[in-house]
C-alpha cells in the first residue's frame, strides 16, 4: 500500500527547508508534470496539481513499487471526516 507521511502545508514546508520557489515543469518525453524546487530537488505532483498555490501540501510519498519521494497534493485530497473528538484546554489553578 502507498503511504504518506511527513505531511505539511507547502509554505511551512518551504520555509522550514530554505525553498524561495517551486516551478512546474512538463517532461518532453512523455509529458508528465513535475515540480523542481529553489535547491535542484524534484518533487512529484498528484495527477490534479496543475498550478502551485498556498494551499497545497507534501509530503513524503511511498508508493508500493517505486523510488519514495516527496509529493505535492492537495491537502486532505480523498479523505472525509467521518467523526471528530475534540477537547478544550483546562487552565490548571495553583495553589499558594
Amino acid at each position: 500500500m502507498s503511504t504518506f507521511s511527513k505531511t505539511q502545508n507547502i509554505g511551512a514546508y518551504a520555509s522550514a527547508n530554505g525553498i524561495t520557489k517551486f516551478d512546474i515543469l512538463k517532461n518532453p518525453k512523455n509529458g508528465n508534470l513535475f515540480a523542481v524546487d529553489s535547491k535542484g530537488n524534484t518533487l512529484r505532483l498528484a495527477k490534479d496539481i496543475t498550478a502551485l498555490s498556498n494551499d497545497l501540501a507534501i509530503s513524503w510519498f511511498s508508493p508500493e513499487d517505486g523510488e519514495p519521494s516527496y509529493m505535492i497534493h492537495r491537502q486532505g485530497a480523498g479523505a472525509e471526516v467521518v467523526s471528530t473528538l475534540s477537547f478544550t484546554p483546562v487552565t490548571v489553578m495553583q495553589e499558594f
